[in-house]
């Protein structure tokens, strides 16, 4: 489901097949645009909708904080030469989260310097 969307010259594409298959079928959508992402949800939600909701969020913060400690895994952990708070690039909300996960603010530094890609969705 993840890959099914597409941008075309009007705007975003998301086949009727996989709003069918999540029951978003003739729903309105609001959209929360951000930098570097888009969270498409029903307009309005019941408790037990926004519940769904919190956990799908839940489950792909977990995914991306995976793919980076994995990326930005080095020995050096608890001995490291940086801060967090060494790397501007790094929301204040989340640096306690980096650093309790293990996440080496060097090799952070390191891949945001050079721009390589850690995420590619399948």
């Amino acid at each position: 489901m993840n890959n099914e969307m597409k941008f075309e010259k009007n705007g975003l594409l998301i086949p009727n097949g996989a709003l069918e298959e999540l029951g978003l079928v003739g729903i309105s959508l609001s959209a929360w645009l951000g930098q570097d992402h888009i969270l498409l949800m029903p307009q309005e939600m019941t408790a037990e909708q926004l519940l769904h909701a919190l956990e799908g969020l839940s489950r792909a913060s977990v995914e991306l904080l995976g793919v980076l400690q994995e990326a930005c895994r080095m020995p050096c952990a608890a001995d490291c030469e940086r801060d967090m708070e060494d790397v501007p690039q790094v929301p204040d909300s989340i640096r306690p989260l980096l650093m309790l996960s293990g996440c080496c603010p060097s090799a952070l530094a390191q891949l945001l310097e050079e721009g390589d890609i850690v995420y590619a969705a399948e």
